[in-house]
């Protein structure tokens, strides 16, 4: 019985009712009306609003019309889980830059570039359209009458979507394997949970969930209602002029500015952090811009600059510091859990299910292993040597392990890595020991290894959290997932086709069709036409990192007093921190210190709606101002990012 009450048919057609919606709205929103990022993190903000539609609309008047229609929360649970899997793989996490990339190098190679002698004929016919008029017809929209080429697609598409298929189930294991260490031994906080978990909270009384009774939830959400409404408003008339929410604090004239950006929802999200956690993001950060002035100062500098892989404008010192840091944590966070996975691993051997689990211990282990095993060999196959598609795959590992652990712990919502495994290795090896096969092969795994802040780990281990609290989850969660991630597939390369070759992808996004599918080649083109000279130096500021992120460590497992939490330190000056979050972080730290400090915990729990209102009133306001400014075809009105 409990098993239907959760995993039912209803609940899955109207989760892949919702995920196909999102499929359409999602790449429309980014390319057609250029606003706001629908689904670019960890807590997809058309996820979160339509799950509010379900429980402050439709829910109700199921209760009116006849109590026992009503969703119970399990099926609530599988109906958002469905949804945060479905939209990773929307324009911001997966089909916006797919299906650029991989036919950048032909549409943008010209005799100055030379591209199509470096990179078009290491380009495996699998890979891409070998019809250049499809190619161009993508970028600047078909003639008059002339239909979609699909054909030429077929093959390319068929396979790419093995691969990531087999990618997004590699995680999925994975994440099974790390779910009992994460929610049951360590108790890690999981912030993004809160907000749809009290969403979809059984009404005591009445029609709505306690948290929808509350006036400061309310409040929370007026204010970024209104304030963005008004900057909205300017878009359709000066009389309205916006209230700016972003700039520079200049510290020292020209030599050090700081970004802030009066971010509603990371601040509501940064009230759940833990304070330590809060503390040492924004104190990394300072400390990180300190750095680069100092570095400035005595004249640091690294030949040829930062990578197209690094995340921010922080130093290029100051990146692979962070990586290093980066990649020691994951191994840590890897090496604790060993005694949990040995003990799965013994359950696996002996043919012994958990049942806590939505996978038995054996399947996850076979899954992870062969998805890893036919991942290298897809590589391969395609293009990369077999060492160099083994190390990406192993580096791919440790970048999702990382950033799910700092989602998972810091609520983070858009969390990105601050160096990709790609940059290790093309400046590792070198140009001449690479050879350019390679280095195209690595171009091209921008595709599923580019843009990280939404990414299929981080929807995975919060299914499995928002799933934990049954003894015995359905296994038929993992059908519905499937059938998520597929319909969401379908739907948004179906539509972003469809929108690319009738108005041409040039007219419709400068990122999605200018930047990301030149950037990958560009960058190696640079790095083969100039090899690094500055190697020892790149990866002497690497291990630093690594050895400071030892020392944090050490120091928080050794004394309850330090107040520094480690995961602060990898990403405090990669973007979505510096330009999006950092300012941010550092209110929700004062006010929570301060309701702390002289209110204690119940004052803490009082104050809880109303930043939980500060980010549901910006997500649900961004999303209503998408669909506004499409009716009205007014264009660049961003109201959330990240």
């Amino acid at each position: 019985m409990a098993e239907k009450s959760t995993v039912s048919l209803r609940a899955v057609i109207t989760g892949l009712t919702f995920v196909f919606a999102i499929s359409l709205i999602s790449p429309y929103a980014v390319l057609m009306v250029k606003g706001s990022q629908l689904t670019s993190n960890a807590i997809p903000i058309i996820a979160i609003s339509l799950l509010l539609f379900v429980t402050i609309v439709f829910l109700p008047l199921l209760r009116l019309l006849r109590a026992r229609w009503v969703f119970e929360e399990g099926e609530l649970i599988t109906i958002y889980v469905m949804m945060l899997v479905g939209s990773v793989v929307v324009t911001t996490g997966f089909s916006g830059t797919f299906l650029s990339v991989i036919t950048g190098a032909m549409y943008y190679a010209t005799p100055e570039n030379e591209w199509a002698e470096l990179f078009v004929p290491n380009v495996h016919a699998w890979l891409a359209p070998s019809n250049i008029d499809a190619i161009r017809y993508f970028y600047e929209g078909l003639p008059k009458g002339m239909p979609i080429p699909w054909s030429e697609w077929t093959v390319p598409l068929i396979t790419w979507l093995t691969f990531i298929l087999a990618f997004y189930y590699m995680q999925l294991c994975l994440g099974v394997l790390l779910r009992g260490q994460w929610v049951e031994n360590e108790r890690l906080v999981y912030p993004l949970t809160k907000l749809p978990l009290a969403m979809i909270e059984k009404p005591e009384k009445g029609y709505f969930s306690q948290i929808y009774r509350s006036k400061l939830l309310w409040f929370g959400v007026l204010i970024p209602f209104v304030l963005h409404s008004w900057n909205s408003l300017n878009f359709y008339h000066d009389a309205f002029q916006p209230i700016a929410l972003s700039g520079q604090i200049e510290l020292i004239p020209g030599a050090l500015s700081l970004p802030y950006r009066f971010n509603l929802p990371i601040t509501g999200l940064a009230y759940l952090m833990p304070l330590n956690v809060a503390f040492s993001i924004w104190f990394f950060f300072i400390f990180g811009m300190l750095e680069s002035l100092l570095f400035a100062r005595i004249g640091l500098a690294i030949k040829g600059g930062g990578d197209i892989w690094t995340s921010g404008g922080a130093h290029t010192a100051i990146s692979h510091q962070m990586a290093g840091a980066f990649f020691a944590l994951s191994l840590f966070v890897l090496w604790t859990a060993r005694p949990h996975i040995k003990k799965l691993w013994e359950s696996a051997k002996s043919g012994r299910d958990d049942k806590k689990e939505i996978l038995s211990p054996r399947s996850s282990f076979v899954g992870f292993c062969s998805s890893v095993v036919f991942m290298i060999l897809w590589l391969a196959y395609t293009g990369l040597d077999i060492h160099v598609a083994v190390i990406l795959v192993l580096g791919a590992i440790l970048v999702f392990v990382g950033l799910s652990r700092i989602v998972c712990e810091a609520g983070i919502p858009g969390a990105q890595m601050p160096m990709a495994p790609q940059a290790f290795i093309t400046r590792g090896f070198g140009p001449e020991t690479l050879g350019i096969g390679n280095m195209t092969g690595l171009g091209y795994s921008t595709v599923w290894l580019g843009e990280t802040a939404a990414n299929m780990m981080n929807a995975v281990v919060h299914t499995l959290k928002l799933t934990s609290s049954n003894k015995k989850p359905s296994r038929r969660l993992l059908l519905a997932l499937f059938l998520a991630l597929i319909v969401g597939l379908a739907g948004s390369i179906w539509i972003t086709m469809q929108m690319a070759y009738t108005y041409g992808g040039i007219n419709l996004d400068g990122w999605y069709y200018g930047g990301a599918p030149r950037w990958p080649f560009n960058y190696m083109s640079s790095v083969f036409n100039m090899p690094d000279s500055d190697l020892n130096m790149r990866f002497g500021f690497t291990s630093a990192g690594a050895i400071i992120m030892g020392t944090l460590l050490y120091l928080r497992q050794r004394f309850l007093w330090w107040p520094l939490h480690p995961i602060g330190f990898p990403i405090a000056n990669t973007y979505t921190i510096m330009s999006y979050g950092w300012f941010a972080i550092l209110l929700a730290w004062i006010f929570k210190a301060i309701i702390l400090r002289y209110g204690g915990v119940r004052l803490y729990r009082t104050m809880l709606p109303f930043f939980l209102g500060l980010v549901l009133g910006e997500f649900s306001t961004a999303v209503m101002w998408t669909f506004i400014d499409g009716a009205f075809d007014i264009q660049g009105n961003r109201i959330f990012n990240f």
